[in-house]
């Protein structure tokens, strides 16, 4: 006699801790004189053909039963689950609309804890902003393909908002044809008295893009860009609506290849990377007006665009998107000093692989989210300087999370597509 188990007003993942049902299912004319659960792990409360497994923690849990009926058959089976963590919060699905949404998201905070997002609408390839009241998500499109009003695709969006003011500012790429290979132009958006105001800022080919404010010149935006060649790389500086200063520092043969940061003093920090045929090292650069410099970097020997966050002092943290299996290490901490050369970079390692991630610093430490294929969590440093580890619950393959850390209350939030929608939790 074969067994079947159903489970019953339950859907979507098994989560550690939860209280599933199911009903043990038994061929037609059988009438069941005994039947017995058990587990290798979790709480079990049977009654007769049904049974309530509250789960164990995450991993691979097992449920055995065993049936006898009233004309003699018996059987018995096991069935295996695939239990994940439970998240830290509910998530909350940012856009509910129709279309796919959030393969690529990018979450901040202001000074008054308001949440600001960023998102594409893959569907369409367009381009959505949200905003978040503590409680609830509101959505307006920014760009996107359009009737006469110069809108077409867009891409890759990065987002700053004024700490102070709540104004966002995001740059993102544009253009027609098969993004994948469609030569995308630099564009930028802010809000301005409730409406979005849209300028072009280059129409240099771009492939990498970077967006921040310059606390010397009031939060004036700066976007770097580049397409990954030597001599690229760009800074274009916003002097007025609708006007942009355009300069090429001198770099060297390093290309973009991570975001930038601004110092109180409106210096401009930018990792960049110098390829060989079998290296890419990589620099922290240091740009203020004509005057350039640079230090190597210690953990990042790979292709990898690359976060960075201000943490205490004048220690600067940058973190390597992907982490190949056995690589050395994915997070250096620059204590930045005058001459740039003569700063001390001490690299450690976050995790053994994975294959995307973001940064924040909040609470004294720095906070990083990690994707380990469909696999998301949240990680920070224990009191002896060691990486913990919290489980957050699955994400889409190929996407990459955005972390930030609320100043009002110190708790991280990240943004990510799971069952292709923007969600934030």
């Amino acid at each position: 006699m074969a067994l079947l188990i159903e489970r019953e007003g339950g859907s979507g993942p098994y989560v550690e801790s939860a209280a599933e049902h199911f009903r043990l299912v038994v061929p037609s004319g059988e009438v069941l004189k005994a039947v017995r659960w058990s587990a290798n792990a979790g709480a079990l409360q049977p009654d007769s053909e049904r049974v309530t497994w509250t789960l164990p923690t995450e991993g691979t849990a097992s449920l055995f039963v065993s049936a006898e009926t009233a004309s003699g058959k018996k059987a018995e089976g096991t069935f295996h689950f695939n239990v994940v963590a439970a998240p830290l919060a509910p998530s909350t699905v940012i856009d509910t609309g129709a279309d796919v949404t959030g393969r690529v998201c990018e979450l901040v905070f202001d000074a008054s804890g308001r949440g600001h997002a960023v998102y594409t609408n893959d569907t369409r390839n367009s381009l959505w902003y949200a905003t978040w009241d503590g409680t609830t998500w509101v959505t307006e499109q920014i760009d996107g393909p359009g009737l006469n009003n110069v809108g077409t695709f867009t891409a890759n969006p990065v987002l700053a908002v004024d700490p102070g003011t709540g104004t966002p500012h995001v740059a993102y790429r544009e253009g027609a044809g098969q993004l994948s290979s469609a030569r995308m132009r630099v564009r930028y958006a802010t809000r301005v008295n409730g409406a979005w105001v849209r300028e072009d800022v280059s129409g240099q080919e771009t492939t990498q893009l970077g967006i921040a404010l310059n606390p010397a010149q009031g939060q004036q935006p700066v976007i770097v860009f580049g397409n990954g060649q030597t001599g690229s790389f760009r800074m274009a500086a916003r002097t007025a609506a609708n006007t942009w200063s355009i300069q090429q520092p001198d770099v060297g043969t390093s290309i973009l290849n991570g975001e930038p940061v601004f110092s109180a003093d409106g210096t401009l920090y930018v990792v960049m990377q110098q390829r060989t045929t079998s290296v890419s090292t990589h620099f922290l650069h240091a740009i203020q007006g004509a005057t350039t410099a640079s230090v190597r970097l210690k953990t990042m020997n790979l292709p990898s665009w690359s976060a960075m966050v201000w943490g205490p002092g004048s220690h600067l943290y940058a973190l390597a998107n992907v982490i190949r299996e056995g690589e050395w290490g994915a997070i250096d901490d620059i204590t930045v000093a005058t001459p740039l050369s003569s700063s001390v970079v001490q690299g450690s390692p976050v995790s053994y692989t994975y294959d995307a991630s973001d940064l924040a610093y909040g609470g004294g430490k720095p906070v990083v989210a990690l994707r380990r294929g469909t696999a998301l969590e949240l990680s920070t440093t224990d009191a002896q300087g060691f990486w913990t580890y919290t489980q957050l619950g699955t994400v889409e393959d190929g996407t990459r999370p955005s972390v930030a850390i609320r100043p009002t209350d110190g708790v991280a939030h990240v943004c990510y597509q799971q069952e292709g929608k923007v969600r934030f939790q």
